[in-house]
């Protein structure tokens, strides 16, 4: 075999001589020449780049040559004057964390139980000063005010027996009026008949009988009677009702002469706590030519006016025996107050 390779061919260098001064031996040592097939391999000469592989002093050192990694020798990025090594800025930070949402959350449960404590300070405060403070204040009586008036007027009171009417005027005729009938009305003028009633556009009426009062022969009755009306010229007119009303007081007061004879009146007065206005008439009425005892109540409330009339008959009585009881006004003024009683229901 030749020397200069397995074919026996002559020396070949490209480029410009084989000892290794004027050429570049492939991978040989010199200054730019490069080894040959024989040489070893990634030999890492001065004057090279450092390589990975090699494992000249002062060189990077290779991984794999026995070197020191590539990122801890001098300059790597580890090494002195390296991003990692001594001298750099140090080692890189950590990446920001997102804060936490329960310190948030804390600091509003906190400022929440302020708010409420405080609100609750203040309503304690407010309700003590609208109590007065507790029942040990005294309250100084202001000078500047002006001392009620003393009158010798009694105060009015309302009559017993109803609450007056329902709602606000102008009101409807009742449709049941015999509901003015109540149990104590029946037991006060001694009424013993189912009573009946009747309605029309402008009235409504219920009557019915029973035995006489005290003091009556056996043989003679008692008969109450309850009407309501609304005025014909216009029903919700209060107007119009108020002067059905002073109309039906002089009727009954010697208006009409043949029926109610003005010198037969015993008893003509206003009542007050009825109603707008009410007036009671105690008198006789000319029944063919007999005069029979006959009281009448009148009461106007808004634009409705009731009026109660209560007789004492009998057939085969002397009329000069039939008298009312000593308690008409007060039994006439209860069954009254019953009767408004059911106005606007």
């Amino acid at each position: 075999m030749s020397e200069n390779g397995p074919y026996n061919q002559p020396p070949q260098n490209p480029y410009g001589g084989g000892d290794g001064t004027g050429g570049q031996p492939p991978y040989g040592p010199g200054t730019g020449g490069q080894p040959g097939y024989g040489q070893a391999p990634y030999p890492g000469g001065p004057g090279q780049d450092p390589g990975m592989y090699a494992g000249a002093p002062g060189q990077d050192q290779g991984m794999y040559a026995g070197g020191q990694p590539p990122y801890g020798g001098p300059g790597g990025p580890g090494g002195p004057g390296g991003p990692m090594g001594p001298g750099a800025p140090g080692p890189y930070p950590p990446p920001p964390q997102p804060p936490k949402s329960g310190g948030k959350a804390g600091l509003w449960v906190v400022i929440g139980g302020g708010v409420i404590i405080v609100v609750l300070v203040i309503a304690v405060i407010i309700m003590l000063v609208t109590r007065g403070g507790g029942d040990d204040q005294v309250v100084t009586p202001d000078p500047t005010a002006e001392a009620p008036v003393e009158t010798d007027e009694p105060a009015e009171e309302p009559v017993a027996g109803g609450e007056g009417p329902s709602g606000e005027p102008p009101y409807a005729l009742p449709q049941e009026p015999c509901e003015a009938y109540t149990d104590q009305v029946m037991s006060d003028f001694l009424l013993s008949s189912d009573p009946g009633k009747s309605v029309s556009d402008n009235s409504a009426t219920c009557s019915t009988i029973g035995d006489s009062p005290e003091g009556n022969p056996d043989d003679a009755y008692g008969s109450l009677n309850l009407s309501y009306s609304v005025p014909y010229s216009g029903s919700d007119s209060i107007e119009a009702a108020t002067s059905e009303f002073q109309s039906s007081v002089d009727y009954y007061t010697g208006g009409n002469d043949d029926y109610y004879p003005a010198d037969s009146i015993t008893e003509d007065k206003a009542l007050d706590g009825l109603g707008d206005e009410a007036h009671l008439v105690i008198t006789e009425y000319d029944y063919l030519g007999d005069l029979i005892p006959v009281a009448v109540l009148m009461v106007r409330t808004a634009n409705v006016n009731i009026e109660l009339t209560y007789q004492i008959n009998g057939l085969s009585v002397d009329p000069e025996d039939l008298s009312m009881p000593d308690n008409a006004e007060d039994i006439m003024t209860s069954a009254a107050a019953e009767a408004l009683a059911i106005v606007g229901s």
